[in-house]
């Protein structure tokens, strides 16, 4: 009797060979992720966050400034660039065992389960894959949860705990800007464990500090640019497509992580649910072991470690042209991209200098009536900057871009047909050039090279 009751008082000592095995597994499939994401291509958002972090702001039209800035910070370049998430969704998975202990002190299985389980997940392996932003962002929602309730369950003030929390929810708040909102159901939580007379208000407000030091840059950044960032005029980095819908694939990793511990519960505590979610798991390793050993197999409008390949070629083309293909006054041609992902891609591997512009990119985005990228912030080749011609009319001087009468390069997947207006309305003449493939996520992508000549500006 007395052994039965000395080995039933440590549970925790009898799991620990259990636990290093888990997290032994866990660190094996981080490998097998780098591998995989590091063998990659660079992806059209990643090169724009890559572009984003060379032009450091307070927030940007894709999304918070928190990705951009994280590049920028630790001088990130492919493929050290895809070391991020996995390392990311390691600290994911230790919040989500963290949470499992807490959900059930007395059952070590849980957080063991909960840990497998959320690295069965699809959306989170696909996470680790790809440096979007989705996996950081993930990682540190939920770390601000942990934070959280280390904070409501802490002893008398806990000033330190406080702070903790304070800070993982000022920084989580550039990687999304709501992120705030998870001070209040920990302040509920704080009330209901201690009531008001013992209530911690001290390290209440120093949390609230930190996170209000955290919300001035990217609200700053909002307010001067007429709250952009709140409207979704363009696309987000982390953003994926199902049914022509649009869903921020961070949120989705940080909900479903989040359920995970509270899910194993259920299964440990009923028959039925327990064969349910656990088919469910099955079914998501496959689909994860599917996607790790065939990247190809990936549905189009998720992330895609496999990225663009052939823009070494691509690139060495665009230059040979440019050279050839000078102006009247024996000017090269400047470089237009059709989309801001492709201008990222091109402007990664190509460096240029315009005089006309200072600081612009080496390959601009197509003009567009709309603010749909960060590249509308940078200098553009439309920009009105220069002194135009003397006008007898005018008693101003009037400005005009200094590119005006010179020739352009555009480099699309459009026909001929399907240029826009702001390509065939702004130039004298387009004509297709040169046809060149390269490798989209393992399908071939036919980029079409225009000469575009006599640039005029497009008419109003």
């Amino acid at each position: 009797m007395t052994t039965n009751k000395k080995h039933a008082a440590h549970p925790a000592k009898q799991s620990l060979p259990l636990a290093f095995l888990v997290w032994a597994a866990v660190l094996a499939v981080s490998f097998l992720r780098l591998s995989v994401a590091t063998g990659g291509a660079p992806t059209e958002q990643e090169a724009l966050l890559m572009a984003c972090a060379a032009h450091p702001a307070g927030g940007y039209v894709e999304g918070a400034a928190g990705a951009p800035l994280l590049i920028s910070l630790i001088h990130a370049g492919f493929p050290a660039l895809r070391w991020i998430p996995v390392l990311a969704i390691l600290l994911l998975s230790w919040c989500v065992w963290w949470i499992g202990r807490r959900v059930a002190p007395h059952r070590p299985a849980v957080a063991l389960w909960s840990l497998l389980a959320v690295n069965a997940l699809p959306q989170v392996n696909l996470a680790s894959l790809v440096m979007n932003g989705a996996a950081v962002t993930a990682s540190l929602l939920l770390l601000s949860v942990v934070a959280g309730w280390h904070a409501a369950h802490s002893r008398g003030q806990g000033l330190a705990d406080w702070s903790l929390f304070g800070i993982a929810i000022g920084v989580t708040t550039f990687f999304w800007l709501p992120a705030g909102l998870i001070l209040i159901p920990v302040l509920g939580g704080a009330f209901v464990r201690r009531g008001l007379s013992e209530f911690p208000w001290r390290g209440s407000l120093l949390a609230l500090g930190f996170l209000i030091l955290g919300w001035i840059a990217p609200i700053a950044w909002n307010a001067k640019n007429h709250w952009i960032g709140w409207y979704g005029v363009a696309q987000g980095w982390d953003v994926f497509t199902i049914g022509g819908f649009y869903f921020s694939f961070g949120l989705l990793v940080a909900v479903s992580a989040l359920v995970v511990p509270w899910l194993v519960v259920l299964a440990l505590r009923s028959r039925i649910w327990s064969v349910v979610i656990l088919a469910v798991a099955i079914a998501g390793a496959s689909l994860n072991g599917l996607w790790l050993m065939f990247p190809g197999t990936i549905p189009v409008g998720l992330p895609s470690p496999l990225g663009v390949r052939g823009l070494g070629t691509l690139t060495q083309v665009v230059l040979q042209l440019r050279g050839e293909r000078r102006d009247s006054k024996g000017q090269p041609s400047f470089l237009i991209a059709s989309t801001p992902g492709l201008a990222a891609l091109l402007g990664s591997r190509i460096t240029l200098d315009y005089p006309e512009r200072p600081g612009a990119p080496s390959v601009f985005a197509a003009e567009s009536p709309s603010m749909a990228s960060s590249y509308a912030f940078w200098p553009s080749y439309p920009d009105a900057v220069a002194a135009g011609k003397a006008d007898n009319l005018y008693t101003e001087e009037k400005s005009a871009s200094p590119f005006i009468g010179r020739n352009a390069l555009y480099m699309t997947t459009e026909t001929k047909e399907e240029l826009p207006q702001t390509i065939t309305g702004a130039f004298g003449a387009v004509g297709l050039l040169k046809e060149q493939p390269i490798t989209l996520n393992g399908k071939t992508v036919t980029i079409r090279i225009f000469q575009c000549e006599d640039y005029r500006t497009l008419s109003l």
